[in-house]
């Protein structure tokens, strides 16, 4: 298929469903901030996406605001079930998850974004930002900067942009930063998200390589400090994993 540049209705109508995945139930006001799109537009968009069912009005105690329909779980749903080159997935994060301790993740590309796909809960926090159907920016997490390491091209076109969201302290949000940090992983062939994201919280990922190419990445999740400790041991573990995984 060629590729197709959206018209800025369609394009407008994206970043409000992707908004609301983000953020939960929102006003038309607070969409129109968020989005930079005009309020009456906002209005006129909102109206349309609720007569196709894309979007609902929001409990009555919440006002004016409205949040993704309750049918996006049937399509997540279907989309899940789509993923056939992953159809094995599952049984590898429950592997991972009760070996280590950690929530295992598999998460893909998706554009400027890392989307987790599947994971297997483990025993410990529970105060993870990623998770099924939830993206976060590639300069932050293990997943993210696992793609900006082992994906020339796409490092090299989000590179360019240079607008990188900030969670704490710890995460990298400059492009010469993310360039070393990219080096760094490549060479030591993991990624260590060492609070990035949210404080007190670790991860770490390896790429899944199909032919030479990037699909994906296996990560864990947990308490930073036992993440750090034991990185060198995950990795080698999440590494056999990805192995499984690959098939």
């Amino acid at each position: 298929m060629s590729a197709v540049k959206p018209n800025k209705v369609l394009a407008n109508a994206t970043a409000v469903i992707d908004l609301l995945s983000r953020e939960g139930a929102l006003s038309p006001a607070e969409i129109a901030t968020a989005t930079g799109i005009a309020r009456s537009s906002v209005y006129r968009l909102v109206d349309a996406l609720v007569s196709i069912r894309l979007v609902e009005p929001a409990a009555a105690a919440a006002g004016s605001r409205v949040r993704l329909h309750r049918r996006w779980l049937r399509l997540a749903d279907a989309a899940a079930l789509g993923l056939t080159e992953w159809s094995g997935a599952q049984g590898v994060l429950e592997e991972v998850a009760h070996d280590t301790g950690l929530t295992a993740y598999l998460t893909v590309p998706d554009g400027d974004m890392a989307t987790c796909v599947a994971w297997a809960r483990g025993s410990g926090i529970d105060l993870l930002e990623l998770r099924p159907g939830r993206s976060l920016p590639l300069n932050a997490g293990a997943a993210g900067r696992c793609f900006l390491a082992f994906n020339g091209p796409l490092a090299d076109r989000v590179f360019e942009h240079g607008d990188w969201p900030v969670f704490t302290d710890r995460t990298l949000a400059d492009t010469a930063s993310l360039r070393i940090d990219a080096e760094t992983n490549r060479a030591r062939g993991y990624v260590l998200s060492d609070e990035d994201v949210t404080v007190g919280v670790g991860a770490l990922g390896v790429p899944l390589m199909r032919d030479g190419q990037l699909v994906g990445c296996l990560s864990v999740g947990g308490l930073a400090e036992a993440i750090r400790g034991e990185q060198e041991s995950l990795a080698r573990r999440v590494a056999r994993a990805a192995d499984r995984l690959l098939g």
